[in-house]
């Protein structure tokens, strides 16, 4: 009898750390195939065994560079799959900064979002597993930039714990989810924020996305260094105006 509730114990465990866990073959297989498909970016590895995450370095193309942009994507997908950070890749490179696109922890093909706010813990230790990372190797200006789901992890990164070395936020899509999981609490976590901090959206996002920009701006009010841009008649994922996102997130940055 002992054994077996013993034995019982265990798998409940084993269940729960799952459920808490990024789908490693999902990430093993996006790895694979970003190793195969990319020629201009650095693979680097960060993090120790099992909990090793795949990051695409790329370079300034230009010399007097002004830092590293560690890039966050949407979710579900790996920093290849995300057109939008696919570009910013590329075009932050060509203003003098270098990029650093985390793969971002994952749950099975089709779950939803909701699903996701147990994983941010552990997007916020790749973040700072990079963070460290560029520290450690000379980089001073870090600024962090997340897409939908990946602007939410890092506004739960940077809020919780701030990391000294990250001297700015951009968040591109920021929704404010109607869920009782803290992780995900956006109001509150804009509060604790005290970095420069750019909010951007566009006029015909997801509901929750224009519907909360107005508690956003209430929510930031005692950071001075808050921002916010409406993207006119701009709907996710700006397919049409990608160059435009650039040009507003490289100008501020500048600004900064």
């Amino acid at each position: 009898m002992l054994i077996r509730k013993i034995t019982i114990t265990l798998i409940f465990c084993l269940i729960s750390l799952n459920l808490y866990a990024t789908d490693a073959a999902r990430e093993a297989q996006y790895a694979r195939e970003i190793s195969a498909g990319n020629a201009r970016d650095e693979v680097i590895w960060l993090g120790e065994s099992n909990k090793r995450f795949l990051v695409l370095y790329r370079e300034s193309e230009k010399s007097g560079f002004k830092g590293t942009a560690i890039l966050l994507h949407h979710m579900g997908g790996h920093p290849d799959s995300d057109p939008l950070i696919y570009t910013l890749r590329r075009e932050l490179a060509k203003h003098n900064w270098a990029t650093f696109a985390l793969q971002m922890p994952l749950r099975e093909i089709g779950a939803p979002a909701v699903d996701y706010y147990s994983l941010f813990p552990e997007a916020k230790q790749r973040i700072n597993e990079a963070t460290r990372h560029l520290a450690d190797h000379g980089a001073e200006s870090i600024v962090l930039i997340g897409h939908q789901l990946g602007a939410l992890m890092a506004l739960y990164a940077q809020a919780n714990e701030p990391m000294p070395e990250i001297k700015a936020l951009v968040t591109i899509g920021l929704n404010a989810p109607e869920t009782d999981n803290k992780n995900a609490q956006t109001f509150e976590l804009i509060k604790q924020l005290r970095i420069p901090f750019y909010d951007i959206y566009g006029e015909q996002d997801a509901e929750d996305v224009v519907y909360s920009a107005r508690e956003r701006r209430i929510s930031a009010r005692n950071n001075k260094q808050y921002r916010q841009f409406q993207l006119n008649r701009a709907s996710s994922p700006y397919w049409q105006d990608q160059t435009l996102v650039v040009k507003r997130i490289y100008g501020w940055l500048s600004h900064y």
